[in-house]
């Protein structure tokens, strides 16, 4: 039985199936005898569940890889503006220093004095300042996790997919691809567990102090 063609570049959506209850509870080997006695459609069917099933963890992995996408585009967005504001004020704070310096040369009365000396001062406190958040916040290593997560959960996929094609669809419905699929399937929701603890220690908040 050729298996439906429900994958594609990772930036196309694709609907997750619905899971059900324990993963594998309700999926058992079958001996090749009791396998050969059932008839093309049933064994069809028994195969097409597996593989519904399989589906459903394997959209999921694409499904993960196209969210790490949007996160860490969003992370990198908000760490190149966060840089901007920092060189621009690290600028601005560089022009006052410089006015400072000269102050007595100036020819305008109201920026003589101690006003410069001041407005130098708040300038920088408040280049301090952003500088610490963007520090805080820590966008550039969230877009690298990101970026590590979503070729984790890519290749998972891609492997899976692969090997689904060789150890399944290729064997037609033999009692061999029924046993492959459900091996598969086990193993899918085995990787599913392992990725996602993955994700959650790489993409953790790690705020600096």
């Amino acid at each position: 039985m050729k298996r439906k063609t429900l994958f594609g570049p990772v930036d196309r959506r694709r609907a997750v199936s619905q899971r059900l209850g324990d993963p594998g509870a309700d999926l058992a080997g079958m001996e090749a005898d009791s396998w050969q006695e059932m008839d093309e459609e049933q064994r069809a069917k028994l195969i097409e569940y597996v593989n519904l099933r399989y589906t459903g963890y394997l959209n999921d992995l694409y499904e993960s890889a196209n969210i790490c996408v949007e996160r860490y585009d969003a992370s990198t967005a908000r760490y190149r503006i966060w840089r901007h504001i920092i060189i621009i004020g690290t600028g601005i704070v560089a022009i006052i220093n410089l006015l400072a310096a000269n102050r007595d040369h100036l020819v305008f009365w109201y920026l003589k004095g101690n006003a410069i000396p001041i407005l130098a001062a708040i300038a920088a406190l408040v280049l301090a300042v952003l500088a610490n958040l963007e520090t805080f916040y820590n966008s550039a290593e969230q877009a690298q996790a990101y970026r590590e997560s979503r070729e984790l959960f890519l290749d998972a996929a891609r492997e899976f997919d692969r090997v689904w094609n060789v150890s399944v669809v290729h064997l037609g419905d033999s009692a061999k691809a029924y046993a492959n699929a459900i091996e598969l399937y086990k193993r899918i929701v085995a990787a599913d567990r392992d990725l996602r603890g993955k994700f959650k220690e790489l993409t953790k908040t790690e705020y600096k102090k």
